[in-house]
């Protein structure tokens, strides 16, 4: 007994299933969950492009530390730097938290400003004060050498 389909090759319902089980191979039956992975990481990256920081904000970038934007406000001259590095080491050792009586901050001003902002405005409040009585951080550290106090 032979077996025979009950579909013909002519049959229109014959050809449908025919061409849907051609174009359902293994291949491209796992490409959907490709494509959703993809459309995530496109939207993972629209979304990071809209979160960019500012382009030559007045901030400072977040990974430079202290020392180093105190030493590119006093624009590398390095012989400043090492008094103000001697002069903020022995007030704070650098500490924006660093609090003695009424003198806070990095520079131990006696300004309550001192106490709210970032180590960076501490760091610019510090040079501006000391360019203002001293001139030069080297003059403000031989006040303090002289004095104990700046």
């Amino acid at each position: 007994m032979a077996l025979t389909s009950t579909y013909s090759s002519n049959d229109p319902e014959y050809q449908d299933k025919a061409s849907t089980l051609t174009q359902q191979s293994l291949s491209k039956a796992h490409r959907e969950p490709y494509r959703g992975v993809a459309r995530g990481v496109l939207v993972a990256i629209g979304i990071a492009l809209c979160f960019m920081p500012e382009a030559g904000g007045s901030k400072p970038k977040q990974y430079v530390t202290y020392k180093e934007y105190a030493l590119h406000l006093l624009n590398y001259d390095y012989v400043q730097y090492k008094c103000l590095a001697k002069l903020y080491g022995k007030e704070s050792a650098w500490n924006p938290k660093a609090r003695n009586g009424s003198h806070y901050g990095i520079p131990q001003g006696r300004s309550e400003y001192l106490s709210r902002v970032d180590g960076y405005a501490q760091v610019r409040w510090g040079l501006s004060y000391i360019e203002h009585r001293y001139s030069t951080p080297c003059k403000a550290k031989d006040h303090w050498i002289k004095h104990n106090w700046h």
